[in-house]
């Protein structure tokens, strides 16, 4: 068991902390998507999702001519779509209420895991000077190294998540657009 910590030590730079991150982010995504198509409706979901964006569609059309008559129906409407709204988003999180708590503790004992004395450690190198254009980025999720731009692992966890998650949600159907 002590060598463990060792054998581990090889996730902890590039190029296999990329690999790691990367898995970690996949499971958590496909663990997710899994939970949203067991406990939530996704046709109702995506029903909800259709009457919502034509709602917008006739509230913009109102907006735009001034249309009395629209304008009523968009308000007599609006009770209703805030209602779906709510059951929306109540549908979407009770999922994650179940996995809210493994997920951030995995989270914490990998944001740990990728820092040295108190400073986070470079996990991934993109291959290009970001901080260039945005000149902001450089010190919160990463800083420039020699060939690109160096990520700490929260930057590059939510790059790779954000990226990987929509990508699953589509594959896995609970995309809702």
């Amino acid at each position: 068991m002590q060598d463990l910590p060792v054998w581990f030590e090889i996730f902890k730079y590039p190029p296999m902390s990329v690999v790691l991150i990367t898995l970690v982010s996949v499971t958590i995504s496909t663990i997710s998507n899994l939970a949203m198509k067991r406990f939530a409706d996704i046709r109702r979901l995506r029903r909800y999702q259709a009457e919502i964006r034509a709602y917008q569609e006739l509230q913009r059309r109102a907006n735009e001519t001034q249309n009395e008559k629209l304008l009523r129906k968009v308000r007599r409407r609006k009770a209703y779509i805030d209602r779906i709204q709510k059951e929306m988003m109540t549908a979407r999180c009770k999922p994650y209420t179940f996995f809210m708590i493994p997920f951030m503790m995995i989270f914490y004992l990998l944001s740990g895991f990728y820092t040295e004395a108190g400073h986070p450690i470079i996990v991934a190198v993109i291959p290009f000077h970001i901080e260039y254009v945005l000149f902001f980025l450089s010190g919160w999720i990463g800083e420039p190294v020699v060939g690109g731009f160096g990520m700490y692992f929260f930057g590059f966890y939510m790059l790779v998540g954000l990226g990987l998650g929509q990508i699953l949600q589509r594959v896995m159907g609970t995309s809702l657009t």
